[in-house]
């Protein structure tokens, strides 16, 4: 509220505060931004910081550069257990280091040359670097842009280093509760919500609906081989978020909402279809190594849950893409204000 609250509050004194806040509600457009953990949703709101709130406050790239460096001894820790889990072994001289990142507590937010050191030595293992090649298929393997984190360690590891836009953007941090971003667009003004996406968070996302104009969910287009943690019944994620899809796309609140996909990481998608067939997981899959054939195969399965295919719009996106994603931010107000324009009849 704040930006609404200044911006609208130039309009006539003599207008009661009610006939302000419903002036207010019906410029604003409300974005409830949905999907399963580790979709991309959350990096694409920080983008709509990026975009339309000139980016972060230095607080906030504090916490951010603290992030990216405990990122970093997580993703380190989690390939020497995967390695471990594979049976390839490290090399015997990096005994300590192994044993200095599976015991090294959740960071500090600094990092020592000597452990920048450590690092690299790891990083460099053979063992280390087989079990990154495999790290398509492991359920448990949550620091996806470990590559890009080890690449930048020597500038992250500077003292008093100010983080950039795209080290944010690769951070990865566990959504909890509700993060809101409200900025003007145009005449209008949207109100973008983010929740949570693990089954814990998922119980909020009613609280948040309510009255929604757009519903925005994304999927991991890399996901359909991946077995979902803790599941008896051999699902993937992939099958987990067209189970929650099917959910919210049928689910009455978002009846008059414009329903928006977004099949995001396609960067990875593209790397991850030379290398796998996605027929080894759907039988009646026919477009091989293709990107395109493989998009569009992704796209059908989740238009096929819809009761209403029709009313929905879908981008193959890469959220880590800030003027991609301006593209896209466009393409997606004007598919909403066309179907505000509908549903209110004057689009008929």
């Amino acid at each position: 509220g704040r930006i609404l609250l200044d911006k609208m509050g130039c309009g006539s004194s003599s207008d009661d505060p009610e006939k302000q806040q419903r002036k207010i509600a019906a410029k604003t457009i409300k974005l409830v931004i949905l999907g399963t953990a580790a979709s991309g949703k959350s990096t694409f709101f920080k983008q709509m910081k990026i975009i339309h709130q000139n980016g972060f406050e230095e607080s906030e790239n504090q916490n951010y550069l603290r992030i990216a460096l405990a990122n970093l001894y997580i993703g380190l820790k989690e390939m020497i257990v995967m390695a471990d889990q594979l049976g390839f072994e490290l090399d015997k001289k990096n005994k300590k280091n192994k044993k200095y990142f599976l015991e090294a507590s959740s960071h500090e937010g600094t990092i020592s040359p000597q452990s920048i050191e450590r690092a690299k030595d790891i990083w460099n293992d053979e063992a280390i670097q087989n079990t990154w090649e495999e790290r398509d298929t492991l359920p448990n393997f949550t620091i996806i842009n470990l590559d890009y984190l080890m690449n930048n360690i020597d500038r992250l590891g500077q003292p008093g280093c100010v983080v950039t836009h795209d080290d944010i953007l690769r951070c990865r941090q566990r959504t909890t509760g509700i993060a809101t971003a409200t900025f003007p667009f145009g005449k209008y003004y949207f109100n973008l919500v983010d929740v949570g996406g693990q089954k814990t968070e998922r119980r909020k996302w009613p609280l948040v609906a309510e009255n929604p104009t757009g519903m925005l969910f994304f999927t991991s287009m890399v996901e359909w081989d991946i077995p979902l943690p803790g599941d008896d019944e051999g699902r993937t994620k992939l099958d987990d978020s067209l189970d929650v899809w099917e959910q919210m796309i049928n689910s009455e609140v978002f009846q008059n909402a414009a329903c928006i996909l977004f099949l995001n990481k396609s960067d990875l998608f593209e790397d991850k279809i030379e290398r796998v067939n996605m027929k080894d997981t759907f039988e009646e899959y026919e477009g091989g190594h293709d990107f395109e054939a493989g998009a569009n195969f992704l796209r059908d399965i989740f238009i096929q849950r819809c009761g209403e295919p029709t009313k929905i719009y879908s981008h193959v996106t890469c959220a880590l893409d800030t003027s991609a994603m301006q593209v896209v931010f466009d393409n997606v107000t004007e598919q909403i204000f066309k179907l505000r324009l509908a549903v209110s009849g004057l689009g008929l």
